[in-house]
């Protein structure tokens, strides 16, 4: 067996591997959603029918019966037309019917209850303009309606009518936690610490009648309501108390009550409220950089737990937004806001680490496409945004001076933390991504040497980490590095040409820091073009632009061979007196180089080679036919053509020989 069969037989069993591996997660996955359907449906008996039951032997469990069918030998069933079509007829039907019961149960429902409000408001607004009653009267008659809504909504409960009833009772602590809130904020009839006390009392109430009745709905109302509470009170948020304890108190209870409950929608909210509304408060720096870091945590770790990946996004935005938003209002400047950026950062990252199930629960490809992009979100953006908050805070400390080589060396340090967890870290997709990770830590790498250096110094820069990539890339076969080699050698490339202009004019031609400096970038691409040549295999998107890789260096070098003459010639003055010379000597250049390029197609065997020398042979010939023959005295001319006429017969005698062989 050949290396080659080798290897592609090693490829195709890492593929075999990789798919078995995804095999098993579908399946783990859908076990996990027959389980949550089972308890859900469970649930729901449990509340809606309470009557007596006769005593029958109960049904395996769902993920039982499914496992049974899965281990069951398989009988040939042959599927007919007919009815392949009655299921798809059935399938519609109940769609149909699934979308009319809920628009006719919970649409008219919600309007319903909606009216109902409704018609209490007109109801105190007509009396307030009659004069019928009273301020405390009719907060009074507004909060009466809100009870009588709530008793009434679990009598109906309780005759079998869940949805209906939960609906019902949550309108009626709605008006109720409306007319605390116009009683303090309205008629003044109660201080702001009372009305605060009784809307708590009234979030509690109607949160435990969710947890009671089992739900989600319920609970995140009564969450709502708790988080509006201080912004309708205008709650003084410089107390600690009146702020982030009340805070934090509320968004652990949504999150504990959403992790046992595994209820996403709650688990949102909390994460909405517990992170947005700081923003707005004042007080100890410490004490909110270390909430703001808690809830993320808290957040990010039952996010992962029951593979809530939005909710990991909206906490991550989130949690970046309230620090960038309030860091100056809470006091955290400097070096404190680089340091809380960097724990965000790392917080965010831990719980990132390992994950490869970065799907949707409905196998859309759609929706599995923008899950996996989360996912890549989650990994590519926040060090990038760390990166930056640490430079703002870096300029705004007493390390004002030294940021430039600190970001310089903070840029290598991520991008030695990303490498390290593609190389020792589980493979996967999305947060998990290996190539994603060393892309990353790539971009970091090259982005590095743009902080601390500039013009012909950051090109020199780029020039070594493109012979490190490259040889990285060669020797470990890794496609990612022979991507940023070609990257870095680009780069210095443009760096070097963008900043001639700023070239010392008595700095020697050839010789010098900036010639050598252009003639390495020339080189580069060439030599990266020379060092795939070694690889057995090369992906496409390689052997497509080798071509271009090869064009492109001879043209630069071309370029900067000439330019350097030119500036040989301007530096010995008198340019009258040398203008015949410096044409004969971009002549000879010009065909020199033609002749070398040729000259090494032939010794490689590179046919790419030879034809960018047969290109450059073709642009002195025409240098020398309509430039020199109008331009240059009769000796000069002469010699042009004598050297023009030795190179292309010796380059002609050189093709034949070549097509004889």
């Amino acid at each position: 067996m050949t290396d080659k069969e080798r290897e592609r037989l090693l490829r195709e069993l890492a593929v075999l591997e990789r798919e078995q591996q995804q095999v098993q997660r579908e399946l783990q996955r859908f076990k996990e959603r027959l389980l949550r359907y089972e308890a859900k449906v469970a649930d729901d008996v449990a509340d809606d029918v309470e009557e007596e039951v006769v005593a029958t032997p109960a049904p395996p469990p769902i993920v039982e019966r499914v496992e049974r069918v899965a281990e069951a030998p398989l009988v040939s069933r042959p599927a007919t037309a007919s009815s392949t079509a009655d299921t798809a007829v059935q399938e519609r039907e109940k769609k149909y019917a699934d979308l009319e019961f809920w628009l006719g149960g919970r649409g008219l429902l919600l309007l319903g209850v909606t009216a109902l409000v409704l018609a209490v408001g007109f109801f105190v607004n007509e009396a307030i303009q009659r004069g019928w009653m009273g301020p405390a009267a009719r907060v009074l008659l507004g909060a009466g309606v809100g009870v009588v809504a709530v008793v009434a909504g679990e009598r109906i409960r309780a005759f079998g009518y869940r949805t209906y009833g939960l609906w019902l009772a949550a309108g009626g602590f709605a008006a109720i936690y409306l007319c605390i809130w116009t009683a303090a904020a309205l008629y003044s009839l109660v201080s702001t610490p009372q009305a605060f006390a009784l809307m708590s009392v009234v979030v509690v109430s109607a949160g435990a009648l969710g947890l009671l009745r089992k739900s989600e709905s319920l609970v995140a109302l009564a969450a709502l309501g708790g988080y509006l509470a201080p912004l309708l009170l205008r709650v003084e948020t410089t107390s600690n108390v009146f702020g982030l304890g009340y805070l934090a108190l509320l968004t652990a209870a949504g999150l504990w009550v959403a992790y046992r409950g595994r209820w996403l929608y709650l688990a949102s909210l909390a994460v909405v409220g517990g992170t947005f509304l700081p923003i707005a408060n004042t007080g100890d720096p410490h004490l909110h950089g270390v909430y703001l870091l808690a809830v993320v945590a808290a957040a990010l770790g039952i996010s992962r737990r029951h593979g809530w990946h939005y909710v990991s996004l909206l906490t991550v935005a989130l949690g970046w937004l309230s620090l960038w938003a309030g860091g100056e209002g809470w006091g955290i400047t400097g070096i404190a806001f680089a340091a809380y950026a960097a724990v965000l950062w790392l917080v965010g990252l831990v719980a990132s680490l390992g994950m490869t199930d970065w799907t949707f629960e409905e196998p859309g490809k759609l929706l599995r496409g923008a899950d996996e992009l989360t996912g890549h979100v989650l990994t590519l953006i926040p060090p990038w945004v760390f990166f930056a908050a640490a430079m703002v805070g870096l300029e705004d400390s007493v390390y004002r001076d030294s940021s430039d080589a600190i970001g310089f060396a903070l840029a290598l340090v991520l991008g030695v933390v990303y490498v390290s967890q593609a190389v020792w870290g589980r493979p996967g997709s999305g947060a998990a991504s290996s190539a994603m990770r060393i892309g990353l830590g790539c971009i970091f790498w090259i982005a590095a040497p743009a902080i601390l250096w500039e013009n012909v110094e950051l090109a020199r820069a780029w020039l070594v980490e493109g012979v490190v990539f490259t040889a990285a890339g060669i020797g470990l076969k890794s496609v990612l590095a022979r991507a940023s080699g070609l990257v870095a050698f680009a780069l210095a490339v443009f760096c070097y040409w963008i900043s001639v202009e700023l070239r010392p004019e008595v700095d020697p031609a050839f010789i010098s820091g900036w010639g050598l400096t252009g003639l390495a970038a020339c080189l580069g691409l060439a030599a990266w073009w020379l060092a795939l040549g070694r690889l057995d295999s090369l992906e496409s998107w390689e052997n497509e632009v080798r071509p271009f890789v090869l064009l492109a260096p001879a043209v630069f070098f071309l370029t900067w061979g000439t330019a350097e003459i030119f500036r040989f010639y301007d530096l010995l003055g008198d340019a009258a007196r040398w203008e015949l010379a410096r044409d004969l000597s971009i002549s000879s250049f010009w065909m020199a180089y033609a002749a070398v390029l040729l000259s090494v197609g032939f010794w490689l065997k590179q046919p790419p080679v030879r034809w960018v020398g047969l290109g450059m042979a073709l642009i002195a010939a025409g240098k020398v036919f309509l430039y020199d023959l109008s331009q240059l005295s009769e000796l000069y001319r002469i010699a042009s053509f004598v050297l023009l006429a030795i190179v292309l017969l010796a380059l002609s005698f050189g093709y034949q020989r070549l097509r004889r062989a």
